[in-house]
């Protein structure tokens, strides 16, 4: 009998928790960010930011994650489109395979598969930074194939809040 009540309450919490859409129990796995307007073959699936907010003068660790279905070539290029109050603040263009792939131990070419990276990048502060302040910058991230024309590979945009000690 005691198992009987055990194995009815399981049941009822299974039917409960199935009433609910699963991303009201799961975490962003994103941090905010989104897929840009239009269609990419390689699709990023996780991006996170430790700490977050970054702080201005010191290192912030990115992780990403996705799945690729176009390889990425030698050559490959993230370019992180900065944005502040609506107004391009400064463009980061920078080699993603030595930048993202090859300071995690693979090399480019990379196939069609999973991937997921690891990088540590600093994060550079001016005499003119403001002070005690925190700052949303909002971000484009954009992977491109080398050739001509560029193949786009995936873009995601959102929030990227950095903090000014």
């Amino acid at each position: 009998m005691r198992q009987f009540f055990v194995l009815l309450i399981f049941l009822t919490l299974i039917t409960f928790t199935k009433s609910f859409p699963s991303s009201t129990f799961r975490r962003d796995s994103l941090s905010g960010y989104t897929q840009c307007e239009g269609t990419f073959p390689n699709e990023i699936t996780t991006v996170s930011y430790e700490p977050n907010p970054a702080i201005a003068g010191e290192n912030v660790t990115v992780t990403i994650a996705g799945m690729n279905t176009v390889t990425v070539q030698e050559g490959a290029t993230l370019n992180a489109t900065v944005l502040y109050q609506g107004k391009q603040a400064f463009v980061h263009n920078m080699d993603f395979c030595k930048v993202w792939v090859e300071v995690n131990g693979d090399k480019c070419p990379v196939s069609p598969g999973y991937f997921e990276y690891i990088t540590i990048m600093p994060m550079e502060s001016h005499p003119d930074d403001p002070k005690n302040t925190t700052i949303s910058y909002d971000y484009i991230f954009q992977i491109y194939n080398p050739g001509d024309p560029k193949t786009e590979l995936t873009c995601l945009k959102g929030k990227f809040d950095v903090s000014y000690p």
